[in-house]
């Protein structure tokens, strides 16, 4: 019954660098060129504007961004904590 009484000790978040974070950053938009996708189409622009902003302030984002013509849909997280990779996956969408 004693446990109740214990404190947990948390740990601090170690957050990622500029450096960290542009890296990821590129490694995503290459990945993105190696499909064809430059930044003629609209949805990559808006994920390139999203991404300078996110090396910058190293704040949190995640959403989805349609890429017309491709019928695709871009679907992305950001994330600033040092234990998680920031993603970006191309999700086929008919309606797109």
């Amino acid at each position: 019954m004693g446990k109740k009484n214990r404190k947990k000790i948390k740990k601090t978040k170690e957050f990622k660098t500029e450096l960290e974070r542009k890296g990821e950053m590129d490694n995503i938009k290459n990945k993105l060129s190696q499909f064809g996708l430059s930044e003629e189409f609209e949805g990559i622009k808006t994920f390139h504007q999203e991404a300078d902003k996110f090396i910058n302030t190293g704040e949190p984002w995640s959403g989805k961004i349609p890429i017309k013509g491709c019928q695709r849909v871009l679907f992305i997280i950001f994330t600033p904590n040092k234990l998680k990779e920031s993603t970006a996956a191309l999700l086929y969408d008919k309606n797109v």
